[in-house]
């Protein structure tokens, strides 16, 4: 994961804890919300991504806590704005958070492939644009 990491740090000129910590919550939402019957393939293909969910993602973004946000959210989009405000509250800019994410699925379909990462991310709104 430190190879992600640093490409994060370049895209998005954040520092390093801050860009481990916005991948534990993009990773968390993949993780909770993609395509279950895929998820699992696709994890054990980013050695070291389970842990940073569980340091940094396990923290309601996926699931759609998110505060006010996250509770008007709701349904479908509840997970996605979720993490996204939670990426905003740990102070990324849309940016950052448009980077962040286009870094993390371009690193995934490196070494999981485009197809995995199209049917894991496919099925998360917001992201199926990006895959």
């Amino acid at each position: 994961m430190q190879e992600l990491i640093d490409r994060i740090v370049t895209a998005t000129g954040l520092p390093a804890e801050k860009a481990s910590r916005a991948l534990g919550i993009v990773l968390n939402l993949i993780q909770t919300q993609g395509n279950q019957n895929k998820v699992g393939e696709l994890m054990d293909k980013l050695p070291g991504a389970r842990d940073l969910v569980q340091r940094h993602g396990g923290d309601g973004a996926g699931r759609g806590g998110g505060g006010l946000l996250g509770m008007l959210a709701g349904g479908m989009m509840g997970g996605p704005l979720a993490a996204i405000s939670k990426l905003s509250a740990a102070g990324l800019s849309m940016d950052q958070i448009k980077s962040l994410g286009t870094v993390t699925l371009d690193y995934a379909k490196e070494k999981a492939g485009p197809e995995l990462v199209k049917e894991v991310a496919g099925a998360i709104p917001g992201l199926s644009g990006y895959v």
